[in-house]
């Protein structure tokens, strides 16, 4: 049986994706040896997969010439961008009262600790201008910024995604071709060293497992099978971060790894029944403003912490949890609101 949320999504892709948001907090927490096997970047294309896959659901339902494009990408444009910008402004807000305060930041001074009003509004449209970012500060002209909320470069490719979808749902609908396409363009993007192509190609992994779930349905895996291969998909994903192998292989093997954790996720066994219980349907449900708050709250409130010992990264955790939630219902919920209304 189908477990799905109010929404109609499946519980256990949502319980997916709060695991690998805890999983970049984790990392953005941690340093030493943990902080490289934790997958960090690598979970980044794991969000990409799932995006691909949530958002092809419906209109390969409803049949891409009946589906209401318009209307679907107003709403995912307001559910994307209210929240991000949102944490963005927020973020600049806070480092300008912060520096101004005696906090040194020398790599958001020039923008934010002038008390030219038009210096810090160019800072602060910098810091929202998501469609120059490649990865994680880089940008398209080869320059890099120091961006007070790091995570938000990725919904740059999430937005792209997100407009391009009418095409990939009309070109990416069969794995078989698609899957060794992906691979292609990932080895393409490391031999280049240009991650704008593995960004966008990742997506059309989980556009061809939509297809594969409206064709089949959710598929019963055994136990014996689901358990081992989500171990193997961990493992994958974090291999790289050890720096064994080089990107060449690594990479692909990232891809591989995040699709097999998908898939068993998408199917019904043991691994899905778990992502789908109450705490993980929570983190899933927290995850894009756990995603978009937790460097704030290490960079603001964690140095001010008294607690040590291993009671600290309880502590920290249960506030990483708390902001999410709270910026989950106090800007989040709106903005779904706000597209739905907006999309009618």
């Amino acid at each position: 049986m189908e477990e799905k949320n109010d929404d109609g999504r499946i519980r256990s892709l949502d319980g997916l994706r709060g695991v690998a948001a805890l999983a970049v907090v984790a990392y953005h927490y941690t340093g030493g040896a943990l902080h490289r096997l934790l997958p960090g970047g690598q979970s980044v294309t794991l969000f990409f997969i799932l995006s691909g896959l949530v958002l092809s659901i419906v209109p390969l339902r409803v049949g891409t010439g009946s589906y209401d494009w318009p209307r679907y990408q107003l709403r995912r444009v307001v559910r994307l961008a209210v929240p991000t910008c949102t944490a963005v402004g927020l973020c600049c807000a806070v480092s300008t009262i912060a520096m101004r305060a005696g906090w040194e930041a020398p790599e958001y001074a020039a923008a934010f600790a002038t008390s030219a009003p038009s210096a810090w509004l160019h800072g602060l449209l910098t810091q929202l201008d998501m469609l120059s970012m490649t990865t994680a500060g880089s940008r398209v002209d080869g320059s890099v910024l120091a961006m007070v909320d790091l995570p938000s470069w990725s919904m740059c490719w999430e937005l792209l995604f997100s407009l391009a979808l009418p095409v990939y749902v009309l070109v990416a609908r069969d794995i078989r071709i698609v899957a060794p396409a992906v691979l292609a363009c990932v080895l393409a993007s490391e031999w280049a060293q240009w991650p704008p192509l593995r960004h966008m190609a990742v997506f059309a992994l989980g556009v061809a497992l939509a297809g594969r779930l409206m064709d089949r349905g959710r598929e019963t895996i055994r136990n014996a099978v689901a358990i081992p291969a989500a171990l193997c998909g961990v493992v994958l994903v974090c291999q790289s971060g050890l720096g064994v192998l080089p990107g060449i292989a690594a990479q692909p093997l990232v891809v591989c790894g995040c699709l097999l954790l998908v898939v068993v996720a998408l199917g019904d066994d043991a691994v899905s029944r778990l992502l789908s219980t109450a705490p993980f349907h929570w983190l899933g449900r927290v995850s894009f403003s756990l995603y978009l708050t937790h460097l704030p709250v290490r960079d603001w409130i964690v140095p001010h912490i008294p607690v040590r010992g291993a009671l600290r990264p309880v502590l920290l955790v249960a506030l990483c949890l708390l902001a999410a939630e709270a910026f989950h219902l106090l800007v989040e919920r709106p903005a779904t609101m706000l597209s739905r209304k907006l999309g009618r």
